[in-house]
């Protein structure tokens, strides 16, 4: 008679039995939780993109209808209907999606080559952050797997359920949103849902346990190997080997991906040279989409094919010639660039922004020549360029966080209250920036929205944060922009040659404004930057770093350079005046001791004993955003590990390897040794396992001799059993029916079995 331990939860009884039986409704209850845990976890890697993107509260909305619709049709129709209204739901979703991305809605139904190009995109790697209409795309996927889950979890089907959740759930870890908690959290709740589906059908049995873990074990391994697919690379594609703390590597954190750090350092090392007849900015990358912490340049890259955009006016074009002194997998150019030219651009790819990069680096001696539009409004037409932007910008170019705090709105709305153009909206920031804020390199990035931390929190940054901050916003105050990163102009060297290192990474900003197109602005207090790049320079030269110069650049003064930071704040109007070669020209750090920064500038990082200087801007890992992904890492991890500890273990159990492994080791090694008749008895059983591997084992109703004999007649006729058997097994009897034996007598068998064992040589001889 069996006794029950029960508690009751209203009128339902969640019980276990000395059986090791629980009741239909705890069974019930797990696999529903754990289908619910499923659902969450993919929805929350959706509810993630959401919060950049927009569309939070839509995303919950049809989540919590779908659940509803489940739970109400589960009884009224079938499973193959319910599999119709869940492909229809995810028809009408990608067709909003295929409309919102400019698919004319007459061919809306024959866009099944977007729909699947779009597909292979994400499952080899493409993040769902990186599609242009990401937010849309969220909401057509989300319905059909939520819908169908439910619907086979209230129906009883536990087990079925988890295959479109758990299809979900892999594809966003194909595109790589999903992270590895969220995925663990997944998958235990699939396996749950399956234990469920399992438990009710042995009628409640959990002897399976350790099957359960086995298979949980196994899934968890199989979904995080699934990310190895073909995709971006994970880090910095043109730097050299040791210069993961530069300031290049944070603004190049991935070909699609700028991110931002704390403190890092400048790489004095010549990049790349330029001959131009014009200085300018070297682009290398735009960005759209802010993440709070970090930029994602959307769309998918395409082969250049001698086709770039014109911009909607320009004052004329100017010809560079880039060539690469290390490896780069980057292609600099002047903005905006309308054509490119050379070996290299055969094997180059341009992003939906125009904006070109090699397919493979780019190798030191390589060249290539660009032609780029000189866009260079006056301030006067830029203030009278009003507000008729077209839809691909206001689209994409207005994009904040939807968690953006209404402190950070209503600093932004303080500082421009007395612009009433986009032109003067942005000089408005741009001069506060640069005059409430000081230049350093040694920072710690602020926890959550790095344009929030450093506007309302922090005294001093670097261009990262300028020009983020800046972009932010403009963005709250309506105006489009977007984040742009590159080099500034670097060394004159001689009349139209530059020399461009490390150093002289930066990041700016763009604003859009009609008419004229896109036009640059630069936040970042240029004399004090200025001081912090000549300082680490001089000390590259001075302690003889290699690689810090070229032939034409090693006897130029550090002072004999055309850095220009555009705009000069003593004069708002003049924002956009192109760089001069004058070095007499105002826009010439070096004469300008006014920039528009705070008088105090020196005491913000900038002195050359402070880290500013270079030297303590080394990445030294006491970066608090560091420390903090080190130690989610090591969760990470420690559940990982966890996780194929219990199923090795429990695979163990399953398979009965221990007591197989052990009675292995126990053929060839005795153990301690202890009383003389159970070591007698013992040695016989490792003389039976040796034998029964042999031969075969020894049958139920054989005794210990009969077996032996039995053993013996399936020897070659010309051979027999070993005689020292025999020995044993005389031992073995004495010890287990007679008067036992002594201390010699069971060594003695012992010895004979270890040495027949371990010669691994077949046991001969008849047993007399």
């Amino acid at each position: 008679m069996s006794t029950k331990s029960s508690s009751h939860a209203g009128d339902r009884t969640v019980s276990l039995n000395a059986e090791g039986t629980v009741s239909a409704d705890a069974v019930r209850l797990l696999a529903l939780g754990c289908v619910l845990v499923l659902t969450a976890s993919y929805v929350s890697v959706l509810y993630g993109i959401t919060q950049v993107v927009g569309g939070s509260g839509s995303l919950f909305a049809l989540v919590g209808l779908m659940l509803l619709a489940a739970t109400v049709l589960a009884r009224l129709i079938r499973p193959r209907t319910a599999g119709l209204l869940a492909l229809t739901a995810a028809g009408l979703g990608f067709a909003y999606y295929l409309t919102s991305a400019g698919v004319e809605p007459g061919v809306v139904l024959t866009g099944t080559n977007a729909i699947v190009s779009d597909t292979v995109a994400l499952a080899t790697g493409l993040p769902v952050l990186r599609m242009v209409q990401a937010g849309v795309w969220t909401l057509g996927f989300a319905p059909a797997p939520v819908f169908l889950s439910w619907y086979l979890a209230i129906r009883g089907r536990y087990g079925l359920s988890v295959v479109p959740g758990g299809a979900a759930l892999g594809f966003l870890v194909l595109t790589g949103d999903a992270g590895t908690l969220v995925t663990l959290t997944g998958t235990l709740a699939a396996v749950g849902a399956v234990a469920g589906g399992e438990l009710e059908r042995r009628g409640g049995s959990i002897a399976q346990a350790d099957l359960l873990a086995v298979l949980f074990a196994v899934i968890v391994a199989l979904s995080l190997s699934v990310t190895i697919v073909p995709g971006e690379p994970a880090g910095p594609t043109h730097l050299v080997q040791g210069d993961s703390g530069t300031l290049e590597a944070t603004i190049d954190s991935a070909p699609q991906r700028s991110g931002i750090s704390g403190q890092v350092d400048l790489s004095p090392e010549v990049r790349f040279t330029v001959e131009s007849d014009r200085p300018s900015y070297w682009r290398t990358g735009v960005y759209d989409r802010f993440t709070g912490d970090e930029w994602v340049r959307t769309g998918q890259d395409r082969r250049y094919d001698g086709r770039l955009a014109d911009p909607p006016s320009s004052s004329g074009t100017v010809r560079q010639t880039v060539t690469a002194e290390t490896e780069l997998g980057i292609m600099p150019v002047a903005p905006q660039p309308l054509a490119l030219d050379g070996d290299v651009t055969r094997a180059t790819t341009v992003s939906r922004h125009d904006q070109p990069r090699p397919e493979t680096p780019l190798q030191e001696g390589d060249s290539y020549a660009v032609e780029s539009a000189v866009v260079d409004p006056d301030p006067d037409a830029l203030r009278i360029a009003g507000t008729s932007y077209p839809d691909e910008v206001t689209d994409h170019y207005l994009q904040t966080p939807e968690d953006t705090s209404s402190e950070f709105r209503e600093r932004t709305d303080e500082i421009t209250a007395d612009a009433d153009t986009p032109h003067g909206t942005a000089v408005a920031i741009r001069d506060h920036l640069r005059s409430s804020k000081g230049y350093s390199l040694d920072v710690s990035q602020p926890a959550g929205n790095v344009a929030e931390g450093f506007l309302l929190e922090m005294d001093e940054g670097y261009c990262v944060y300028f020009a983020t901050t800046m972009t932010q916003m403009l963005r709250e105050a309506g105006v489009p922009a977007r984040y742009v990163t590159g080099y500034t102009t670097g060394q004159q060297v001689d009349d139209g040659e530059y020399v461009v290192r490390g150093l002289d990474a930066h990041s700016w900003v763009e604003v859009y404004f009609p008419g004229h197109g896109w036009v640059q602005f630069d936040p970042t207090p240029g004399s004090s930057r200025a001081d912090v790049h000549t300082d680490r320079l001089q000390e590259a030269r001075e302690n003889g770093t290699e690689g810090v110069d070229t032939e034409d650049s090693e006897d130029v003064p550090i002072g004999d350079e055309s850095d220009p930071v555009d705009p000069p704040a003593s004069d708002p109007d003049d924002s956009n005046e192109p760089p001069s070669d004058d070095p007499t020209d105002e826009t010439d750090p070096s004469d300008d001791p006014d920039d528009g920064s705070d008088p105090d500038d020196s005491n913000n990082g900038t002195d050359p004993g402070d880290s500013g200087d270079g030297t303590g801007g080394e990445a030294t890992g006491n970066d608090d955003s560091l420390t903090d992904r080190l130690v989610a890492i090591g969760h990470e991890t420690a559940a990982l590990g966890l996780v194929l500890l219990v199923g090795l273990a429990a695979g163990a159990r399953r398979t009965d390897a221990t007591t197989r492994l052990g009675r292995t080791v126990g053929v060839y090694w005795h153990g301690f040794r202890g009383e003389p008749d159970r070591d007698a008895r013992r040695a016989f059983r490792r003389l039976e396992r040796l034998f029964a591997r042999q031969y075969r084992p020894r049958r139920p109703s054989e005794s210990p001799r009969s077996y032996l004999q039995a053993i013996s007649k399936t020897a070659a006729a010309e051979e027999s059993l070993d005689p020292r058997a025999e020995r044993v097994l005389e031992h073995y009897e004495r010890a287990t029916y007679g008067d036992g034996v002594g201390r010699a007598e069971a060594d003695e068998a012992i010895e004979i079995v270890d040495e027949l064992a371990r010669s691994r040589l077949p046991v001969v001889g008849r047993l007399r």
